[in-house]
């Protein structure tokens, strides 16, 4: 196996690009069956964001579990899950992208300054140490403030409206800065340029924990792009260690 060809893997998910000129997607809304009375949705209310923000701050400060499907540009779909412990700086992913020319897949863990990312089940890990290389590096690198993409998509939100017992609608900028990725939360993916405020639905449980994360891009050039986390477990203790066996990186990959 090539080292290159697994550190790479993560990095094969960046970059795909929606461009200027993409028409205003419709607000999304939700038909609610009959219910008895007591469990009927109110109706939306004024705009609600410090709350969201704080409910999505909360959910991202402790341990979970999160999983992510869609579609991206260029006719390619996303599936996703992985673990995030930001005080016991533990991580671990799997991304799977499939449809047009280069599907490909790969897994990371991350514990401390040091992580591990290989290609497939096939492949051995390959053992990258943080402390050498930038957080920003497409390849190699790794930002223990915001690895799944969560805080940035937090701080782009500028509307929300409770819309039920436990959602929440609105919009958000997709336009990251210095056109870093951060959606889909978990697999971010997806650069844009210029969009307008995009929507989002929002879900919440009995205890205030963010569950799932919805959101729409319409292009003006190709279909609307929709793609959902899901979060559980937050709070529950994670068990993350490092792979076994592994090799060391190249030592190119720690040159600037």
């Amino acid at each position: 196996m090539k080292l290159s060809a697994a550190l790479l893997a993560l990095g094969l998910t960046g970059g795909l690009l929606l461009a200027a000129g993409c028409t205003q997607a419709t607000e999304p809304t939700r038909t609610e069956s009959s219910a008895p009375a007591d469990s009927v949705a109110p109706s939306p209310t004024p705009d609600v964001r410090d709350e969201l923000v704080a409910s999505l701050e909360r959910s991202q400060g402790v341990a979970h579990r999160y999983a992510v499907r869609g579609s991206l540009p260029e006719g390619k779909s996303v599936e996703a899950s992985g673990a995030f412990d930001s005080k016991q700086q533990r991580f671990q992913t799997t991304i799977s992208v499939t449809g047009g020319e280069e599907p490909s897949v790969g897994s990371r863990v991350v514990v401390g300054t040091d992580s591990y990312q290989r290609r497939s089940d096939d492949d051995e890990w390959v053992h990258v140490d943080l402390t050498r290389v930038k957080p920003d590096d497409i390849f190699v690198g790794f930002d223990w403030a915001d690895p799944t993409g969560m805080k940035a998509f937090t701080a782009s939100i500028v509307s929300a409206q409770r819309t039920g017992t436990h959602t929440y609608t609105g919009r958000f900028r997709p336009d990251g800065r210095d056109i870093k990725p951060f959606v889909p939360v978990g697999a971010p993916s997806i650069v844009t340029i210029a969009m307008p405020p995009s929507p989002f639905t929002i879900t919440t449980d009995d205890q205030g924990w963010v569950t799932s994360i919805e959101v729409e891009l319409t292009p003006s050039d190709g279909p609307k792009l929709t793609t959902t986390t899901t979060m559980s477990d937050h709070g529950k203790p994670l068990k993350i260690n490092a792979p076994a066996r592994s090799v060391e990186a190249a030592d190119f990959y720690y040159r600037d």
